[in-house]
């Protein structure tokens, strides 16, 4: 493998790349890899320029792994990456695997902090204005202020997102060399727990309509172990979905149908 080129992304090849990330960043999901197979295509490019083809095609390959994150807070991790990349093709002093680690350790905390800021909050938000702006006529203003919102938020979050993060990764050598990418790693995956905990503690529902009688009157059974510890079903729910993708290595859309199947024959038996 080797390298063809030796000078630094220009600003227009960086938008290229981050403009391409945007056109793709969900329609390459698949029930395997998730967003996994895009990332050989939006670094397909930058490839193109810095290496020849037995490097195009061992980098690529490097690519082929599970990724999921939220796309918008995801245009860090991109930026991060694509800096490391650009490192590593200049200066061959930036190992590939910490590329993947880090790739693979921020994409979850990462995930975490966009759902719940951007998913859960931000865009809820719009679409309340949204309707509020159309009210009973229909008015087209709703649908046209969403899409310039969303578009606003995008283009300018996202933006400076993959700007901080490409000047991140390109100081991976300062910040990196002295286990500084463990320090962020490990900082940002606090946040990101913290986040995620707090969303399945308020968006999970798990009750059971089973009960008992207590002096003649009908207690739920979920009611009494909520009063003893508040959501103790939904975590131990969350806990097994978790022994089962992460221990178990079930796949997702396996654990899906199950999960379907078994919400059916409990509400059937009125157990939930």
């Amino acid at each position: 493998m080797a390298t063809i080129r030796k000078e630094a992304l220009s600003k227009k090849e960086q938008n290229q790349l981050y403009t391409r990330y945007l056109l793709y960043g969900c329609p390459g999901v698949d029930a395997v890899y998730l967003q996994g197979k895009s990332w050989p295509w939006w670094l397909l490019p930058f490839y193109k320029k810095f290496y020849d083809q037995e490097g195009i095609t061992e980098n690529i390959m490097r690519h082929f792994t599970w990724y999921n994150t939220e796309p918008i807070a995801g245009s860090l991790i991109f930026g991060i990456v694509l800096g490391l990349e650009e490192e590593k093709a200049i200066t061959g002093d930036v190992d590939p695997e910490m590329i993947t680690a880090i790739k693979s350790g921020l994409m979850g905390p990462v995930a975490g902090i966009g759902d719940s800021l951007i998913q859960a909050t931000l865009i809820p938000i719009l679409i309340t204005l949204t309707i509020a702006i159309s009210g009973e006529s229909g008015s087209p203003l709703g649908p046209i202020f969403y899409t310039v919102a969303l578009l606003a938020i995008i283009l300018v979050f996202g933006k400076v997102l993959f700007n901080n993060g490409y000047r991140l990764g390109k100081k991976s050598l300062e910040f990196f060399g002295n286990a500084g990418i463990s320090d962020i790693t490990k900082a940002v995956g606090v946040f990101g727990l913290i986040v995620v905990g707090c969303l399945s503690a308020s968006r999970v529902k798990f009750a059971l309509k089973l009960a008992f009688e207590n002096n003649g009157e009908q207690v739920l059974f979920s009611d009494m172990l909520n009063q003893i510890f508040p959501n103790l079903l939904s975590l131990l729910l969350i806990l097994l979905f978790y022994y089962l993708l992460k221990i178990k290595k079930v796949k997702m859309q396996t654990l899906f149908y199950v999960v379907m199947a078994a919400v059916i024959a409990l509400s059937l038996l009125g157990i939930v």
